[in-house]
């Protein structure tokens, strides 16, 4: 009985004249009759201090480019059944449409926020808010006619709440993601019940639907605005568990659009608030901006760097596993003994060499060694340069064939030859990174270590040609995971080869170079030669000198076109990717 006479209260008259009908009365009496409430003087004050007009609430909307949504949030405000006085502010966060205009029409007071976060938005609300509750709500989102008074007879039979949230379902999506949206708020309930009684974590707050003292807010400091998105109103949670407890309303569902869910997918959602969750319950951070959509950007890096060669490859290194296994628990073990060991090291061991040097696997990530098989085009790449006075004229010999080349530039020679750097791309060469020490140690490094070389290499080629290469070669093709994962990370495309011979060896002579080069030409080919020699001064390349233009001429004879690798792969977006 002490609960109804709270919610006839609120609704700012007696039980028989009360606006709410008699099944939202049983409804909250029923849900909250087991809570320990005011005493009879409180209740009665409630009572009379509902006749005179109740608490004033704010209720703050955070808006960017809302003049879609603003309009439908607006009236479910406006069509609430509380009685008390209340006001809405609008917080036009850097709209660029009408968001603020329709906001006035409405009635609501605006006020701009030029920092672009939810954090920053709701905090700017919170600052002008006049309410001893304030109550946030998303733009998108309707809120049911018994909101607000359920909030406050909440707040008001439970003096020790400072806030309270209610989950959210999706307005606009189709079965299987409501369906998903309710299974997910009961599992982030039993989750916050947990976490919060057990290791005395603050309560969940669902964003688009939750309320706090005022008094509460300000004493924690409110938001913290340096939080871009996911996660502000879980760290506020956090803060909000000094000045009191927090309270969930299990079936105070608010309707929200499910644009963001359409956009990024259900799973990406999902994940963002898994991880954003504990992180910020554990470790008081918001969700990694690297960690944001991971399932997606998982997926995408898998599809790039997907290949048959690593599936058919894959399951016959899963068959030879299970060949090892079964060699160390058979009976031939006991005859062999610790052999099997050096045995297992020796394959093993073999198997990730062969992946690391072998220019076209792609078992440790996508490389680009050949372009389409079905034109006669090649390119032509020339590594580990500059080197005066070779790469002058290694360009002397392009000029006078009128061809270009993709020149693969150790950092340390680039900053001895800046001049040379710039005649190869006023050529309209191609320039990519070939790492800046050029060790071959290099993939074996940590993966700080590696991008900290590619990274010196980038910067020298960039001040001495202007430009920021997206094609890496790795120094002697030795490739490793850990270095292709940073590579990838660096949004590098690695770029090995197809045909190659030992031309950086300076006793080998112009007509050996020319047999090999011509054996192994093929449609869409990669060639290299170099036109210098790892970081050594005026290394001599005179018979690569001797044996280019005869190449040359060869290749052409064959009706072969010469072409830069960006030409080759036909599409720079490949490239990048």
């Amino acid at each position: 009985m002490k609960d109804v006479i709270c919610v006839a209260a609120i609704c700012h008259t007696d039980l028989s004249t009360t606006r709410l009908d008699k099944y939202d009365i049983i409804y909250r009496y029923t849900m909250y009759a087991s809570v320990e409430v005011m005493g009879e003087d409180e209740i009665a004050e409630a009572a009379i201090n509902g006749r005179r007009g109740l608490s004033m609430v704010s209720v703050v909307v955070p808006a960017y480019n809302e003049e879609h949504f603003l309009p439908f949030c607006l009236e479910s405000i406006k069509n609430q059944d509380y009685s008390g006085e209340y006001e809405v502010i609008v917080v036009d966060n850097a709209s660029t449409d009408n968001t603020a205009e329709i906001a006035r029409d409405w009635g609501a007071k605006v006020v701009y926020e030029s920092k672009r976060s939810p954090a920053c938005a709701r905090q700017k609300g919170a600052e002008v808010a006049k309410g001893k509750i304030i109550a946030f709500i998303d733009a998108d989102t309707r809120a049911p006619t018994h909101w607000l008074s359920t909030i406050v007879w909440r707040f008001l039979c439970e003096p020790e709440i400072v806030s309270l949230s209610g989950p959210y379902a999706y307005a606009d999506a189709g079965k299987f993601s409501k369906i998903t949206t309710y299974i997910g708020n009961f599992l982030s309930i039993i989750t916050d019940q947990l976490f919060r009684k057990v290791f005395g974590k603050g309560s969940a707050i669902w964003g688009c639907n939750f309320a706090v003292r005022r008094a509460a807010f300000w004493e924690v400091g409110g938001f913290d605005t340096n939080i871009k998105f996911y996660g502000e109103e879980y760290e506020l949670s956090l803060k909000l568990r000094k000045a009191g407890k927090g309270g969930i309303m299990p079936r105070l569902f608010v309707l929200t659009s499910a644009r963001r869910l359409k956009r990024i997918g259900v799973v990406n959602q999902y994940w963002n608030w898994l991880v954003d969750y504990f992180t910020v319950l554990f470790w008081n951070t918001p969700l990694p901006e690297k960690l944001e959509d991971w399932p997606s950007k998982a997926w995408q890096t898998f599809v790039a760097s997907f290949s048959w060669q690593r599936v058919r490859t894959s399951w016959v290194y899963v068959a030879l596993l299970f060949g090892l296994f079964w060699l160390n628990v058979s009976p031939a073990f006991e005859a062999i003994g610790r052999i099997v060991y050096v045995f297992d090291i020796g394959v093993l061991s073999t198997l990730f060499t062969y992946h690391g040097v072998n220019p076209r696997s792609r078992f440790y990530g996508r490389v680009l060694s050949n372009g389409d098989r079905n034109r006669l085009r090649v390119a032509l790449t020339f590594d580990d340069g500059p080197n005066e006075p070779y790469t002058s004229q290694v360009l002397d010999i392009l000029e006078q064939y009128k061809i270009k080349a993709t020149f693969f530039i150790i950092g340390q020679n680039a900053r001895r030859y800046p001049k040379t750097c710039r005649r190869i791309v006023a050529a309209g060469n191609v320039v990519g990174n070939h790492s800046y020490h050029h060790l071959k140690s290099l993939c074996l490094r940590r993966g700080r270590t590696v991008a900290r070389d590619i990274e010196l290499a980038q910067q020298a080629i960039y001040e001495c040609t202007g430009l920021e290469p997206k094609l890496f070669r790795p120094p002697h093709g030795f490739r490793t995971p850990w270095l292709m994962r940073t590579v990838r990370n660096l949004g590098y495309t690695v770029v090995t080869w197809d045909n190659m011979t030992s031309d950086w060896n300076a006793e080998k002579s112009g007509d050996e170079i020319v047999q090999a080069i011509l054996g192994r030409a093929r449609p869409g080919g990669v060639i290299v030669l170099h036109d210098g020699r790892d970081r050594r001064l005026n290394y001599d390349r005179s018979h690569m000198l001797q044996a280019l233009p005869f190449v040359i001429e060869t290749l052409m004879e064959r009706g072969f076109e010469f072409a830069t690798i960006p030409e080759l792969l036909e599409s720079e977006e490949q490239l990048s990717a």
